[in-house]
């Protein structure tokens, strides 16, 4: 049976405060950041100084759990995680898709998804996976687009909030096909912020909210200081906008959030028309295929750094070879996000390029080729972010962000 367990790992870099005699982690395991994204829902909390983490692709499809029982014998399971909520039965996980008569559910690139029912069903199975604390308030940290981030963050704190009875007790019940009862966990404090700000929290601070120097090539400056822009290369948006001097330049934000650039119209729309074209020219009828499978691919490829084994796929009797159509997607998207988006920045005095998001995994190398003298920072760049890859940037971030604010009403009140 296939059970879910979060990923540990130590924090990156020792916090800076570590060897005073008053330390103390100012996270406690109640505090969760959230990124629920279009592409990928992923959660952490920091449990006695270990991060602790897990991530699922945002789909889900209803399934009826069906199982043989013990006196059977048979040549092997297709086994799946499944989770019951008051909605119903939903298998989750990679290639759910596959083994369930109904279509998959994804509902991305919707200002309604935020605070939606299968939004939240995310947050619970990701709450599961983490072993969250049960039956006791918990703070979530979430993040939306910043050019929808005022429209959707009362939804999404309310709907939390609410519960799943709808009687403001901020408590929901899930339990996990592995599981022999219901987990219970209580919503009692929502944050939202903009996504990006976890990401310039996780490069500004350590784990415990100290304050972290990026210093230049030459070491006389902080590379956060000065115009920072924000490029945060998403599943379904791009997000830019800019940080000046530590603070958020309001008026960028209405103007932040791209629907067209990010991987999913810019690499895997693509891909899917590639891969009609290809059964059409064969005179065969085109597959059924949807977004969260091609992602699934994509993916795969890039963990497998690229190589052409990672992206042969097997589709509707046919051995597909798709290495070509994902390079050359990926070269477009660099080309497009040098053209429409980075030029714009430097054009418009950014002093340094802050990276985030998924998508860079597919671009990276390009853009560092293209700006060899820019500054350009991404989380290998820095000590207190070593292991922390791109497309966690704005889940883990909220973290040290938390702490940092911690730190700071604490000398407030004192």
């Amino acid at each position: 049976m296939i059970r879910y367990k979060p990923n540990k790992t130590l924090v990156p870099l020792t916090p800076a405060d570590m060897n005073e005699a008053e330390f103390q982690w100012e996270l406690d395991p109640t505090i969760i950041s959230w990124d629920g994204g279009n592409g990928t829902s992923s959660a952490w909390h920091l449990v006695d100084g270990e991060l602790h983490y897990f991530m699922l692709p945002n789909v889900r499809v209803p399934v009826t759990g069906y199982s043989m029982n013990g006196d059977v014998t048979t040549i092997g399971l297709n086994e799946m995680v499944y989770a019951d909520v008051a909605a119903g039965r939903f298998a989750i996980g990679d290639n759910v898709w596959e083994q369930s008569k109904y279509p998959p559910e994804t509902f991305v690139n919707s200002e309604e998804r935020y605070g939606s029912e299968i939004h939240v069903f995310m947050l619970l199975c990701l709450l599961a996976a983490l072993n969250a604390p049960e039956n006791t308030p918990l703070t979530i940290v979430t993040s939306a687009p910043p050019g929808l981030v005022n429209s959707v963050a009362k939804t999404i704190k309310q709907n939390l909030r609410y519960g799943e009875a709808k009687d403001k007790s901020g408590t929901w019940t899930i339990q996990m096909s592995y599981d022999k009862k219901p987990r219970t966990f209580i919503i009692g404090k929502v944050i939202v912020v903009p996504e990006g700000v976890g990401a310039f929290s996780a490069y500004a601070y350590d784990a415990n909210g100290n304050d972290v120097l990026i210093p230049s090539s030459d070491g006389r400056d902080d590379l956060l200081t000065g115009q920072v822009h924000i490029h945060d290369a998403g599943h379904g948006t791009y997000d830019t906008y800019v940080v000046r001097n530590g603070k958020l330049d309001a008026e960028s934000m209405a103007f932040a959030t791209d629907r067209d650039a990010g991987v999913l119209r810019q690499m895997i729309e693509p891909v899917m028309d590639y891969i009609r074209d290809q059964f059409a020219k064969a005179g065969e009828t085109a597959p059924r295929m949807k977004p969260v499978q091609v992602d699934a691919w994509l993916r795969d490829w890039s963990l497998g750094k690229m190589k052409p084994t990672h992206a042969r796929v097997k589709l509707n009797g046919r051995i597909l070879d798709l290495q070509a159509i994902f390079e050359l997607v990926s070269a477009r998207y660099a080309r497009y996000i040098i053209e429409e988006k980075l030029e714009r920045s430097f054009q418009q005095g950014a002093d340094t390029i802050l990276l985030a998001g998924g998508g860079w995994v597919y671009v990276l190398p390009q853009i560092l080729k293209q700006y060899p003298n820019k500054n350009i920072l991404y989380p290998d760049m820095v000590p207190h972010l070593k292991g922390i890859p791109l497309w966690e940037l704005n889940a883990y971030g909220a973290l040290p962000m938390s702490a940092s604010n911690k730190k700071v009403h604490k000398k407030v009140t004192r």
